[in-house]
């Protein structure tokens, strides 16, 4: 769920670290996605238009 209501439904995670935030646009199939992705958080100029994730480095956020 995107908690602060800016989109982003997941985090972005590598090696246990969070890297940033991305709102899943379309799973291309069961290996990537494509997506808007945020490095790092609370940086609104750190946004990136669109970029392909592997899909095991998205974890759904979840509400409190």
């Amino acid at each position: 769920m995107a908690s602060e209501g800016n989109g982003f439904t997941h985090y972005l995670v590598s090696k246990e670290v969070v890297l940033g935030e991305a709102c899943v646009i379309e799973k291309c199939n069961d290996w990537i996605s494509l997506a808007f992705i945020k490095l790092g958080i609370d940086r609104p100029e750190a946004v990136i238009d669109r970029a392909f994730v592997e899909n095991h480095a998205l974890v759904p956020k979840t509400a409190n």
